[in-house]
């Protein structure tokens, strides 16, 4: 296909060149080839862009050809020599962005390349426009002028048409930060837990920081919220205490795929009552308060918020503004959008213990679903000229499926007509554990809002899937004896290979 459109990109561009492209011209063009053809070759090697690799790399590996073929054999090697140029710069640039794994930064490039490509078409077309109607030493009719016009100004529209389907359909992901998005209870402190561990285990030097922890209470140091005293807590048999409104912690994953590239995931952990206050009007007015606050131009706090290193300044500098609530809640919220308008990946936890409750739980799960909603058009609704900006990609995640297999009976059913007496004797890459997140969609496709929600981002871009941290997990009493309390007692993460998979 992509050799296709390039020899009927190469077999238009004639009709339109009625004087031969000077030389800078000529070597322009092949230099840019060359770089987008290394470009493109780079895309290859995520997920997220592959596609467009495909496509780009047979097209701009096609065009030269072409042109190599309806031109002089004295150009050859002019034309091959420039092409060889391009392919070596843009060879160091993707070797940069691979070792770094900053693949957005592909789709970015690509993208002003093609701006730079079709601005020397377009440019070459009213050249070309200027030339045969309206140069003073041209003597024409007012009827081959008005031809003229028509035929290189539909050239013209059919070039702008052409640069905004490319640079729509130019895919570029941002993988090192992701946001974690969840109301109270939702499980995003255990799903933290989930990535370190599987980081941990399945990536070479994996391991996190302890957290940089931000609380409004003079007498909490949130040692709690870090991830020792987490994986403690665990280990001890306790239930992970909520995070409550004046606190926050930021996460630093980090980790080398295949041993040389880099993977650091930031994360962000906070009160869920946050959810659904999370948009720009707030924003802006965090941003107001603490320009204000902290002496420093609304642009600054803008371009810190959501930065592991903007929490630390307000940490070491401004302490005793944290004992403000007002202000504390502004560190909060700005944080939290902020890294969610820099995340690539966005996930969207589903509490799994709110779908065994017919009634209660899925009108709980109505209303964060609307919260979710309207936090997707507020952030999307601003992204549809944004061109240059990355793009995102979001999951649906259900937690806690260990809880829904035990309290679920449709679930427990599927699962232990698998000849399986807990989550953790399915494998989580197998034909069985997609089948439980085909049946748990297939349960929460009964909310009206959740089949509106998934509507909305399949025009965007949507996974599902259904974790457990804690696969192992069984019901034991409570102290009080009279019941049974079904909580993670280990670190034995499923399905968090398509976590990472979604991910990286």
């Amino acid at each position: 296909m992509s050799i296709v459109v390039a020899y009927i990109f190469t077999s238009i561009a004639p009709v339109f060149k009625l004087h031969p492209p000077s030389f800078v011209l000529t070597v322009c063009v092949e230099f840019l080839c060359g770089l987008f053809f290394a470009i493109a070759v780079g895309m290859l090697f995520n997920e997220d862009s592959r596609i467009n690799g495909v496509i780009y790399t047979g097209i701009f590996a096609a065009i030269p050809v072409f042109y190599v073929y309806s031109s002089p054999w004295a150009d050859i090697g002019l034309l091959t020599l420039t092409f060889s140029a391009g392919v070596l710069c843009g060879a160091v640039f993707v070797a940069q962005v691979v070792i770094t794994n900053r693949y957005d930064n592909l789709a970015k490039f690509a993208k002003v390349l093609f701006t730079l490509f079709f601005a020397i078409i377009i440019g070459f077309l009213a050249y070309e426009m200027y030339l045969t109607s309206f140069a003073p030493d041209t003597a024409v009719s007012e009827a081959y002028v008005t031809q003229n016009i028509f035929f290189f100004g539909a050239g013209i529209v059919l070039s702008l048409i052409l640069y905004w389907l490319a640079i729509k359909i130019t895919i570029g992901v941002r993988a090192s930060e992701i946001f974690i998005f969840g109301p109270r209870s939702s499980g995003k402190t255990y799903f933290v837990l989930g990535l370190w561990s599987y980081i941990s285990e399945h990536f070479e030097k994996g391991h996190s920081n302890e957290g940089v922890v931000l609380t409004g209470d003079p007498n909490d140091e949130g040692d709690e919220l870090r991830i020792s005293s987490l994986y403690a807590s665990i280990l001890d048999g306790k239930i992970l205490s909520r995070t409550y409104r004046y606190q926050m912690v930021m996460y630093q994953l980090t980790g080398k795929k295949y041993g040389l590239i880099p993977v650091k995931w930031t994360v962000v952990d906070y009160a869920g009552e946050y959810y659904d206050e999370l948009n720009e009007i707030n924003f802006t007015k965090a941003v107001s308060l603490l320009s204000d606050r902290l002496g420093m131009p609304e642009g600054e706090v803008r371009k810190g918020a959501g930065t592991i290193d903007f929490v630390k300044y307000i940490k070491l500098h401004h302490p005793e503004e944290l004992i403000d609530p007002e202000f504390t809640k502004s560190v909060i919220l700005s944080t939290m959008y902020g890294n969610f308008i820099r995340a690539g990946k966005v996930i969207f936890l589903i509490d799994g213990e709110k779908i065994t409750d017919d009634r209660k739980g899925h009108a709980q799960l109505a209303r964060e679903f609307g919260g979710y909603m309207k936090t997707l058009i507020d952030l999307e609704g601003k992204n549809y000229l944004g061109f240059f900006r990355p793009n995102k990609k979001y999951a649906l995640v259900v937690t806690k499926t260990d809880l829904v297999f035990w309290k679920n009976r449709e679930i427990r059913n599927l699962i232990q007509s698998m000849n399986a007496e807990k989550l953790s004797d399915i494998p989580e890459m197998s034909r069985e554990a997609l089948n439980i997140e085909n049946s748990l969609f297939e349960i929460l496709s009964s909310n009206k809002v959740f089949k509106n929600l998934v509507n909305m981002m399949n025009d965007i871009s949507m996974y599902f899937v259904a974790v457990s941290v804690d696969a192992s997990a069984e019901p034991f009493p409570t102290e009080e004896g009279f019941e049974e309390e079904i909580a993670p007692t280990a670190l034995a993460p499923w399905r968090f290979t398509e976590i990472f998979k979604f991910g990286l």
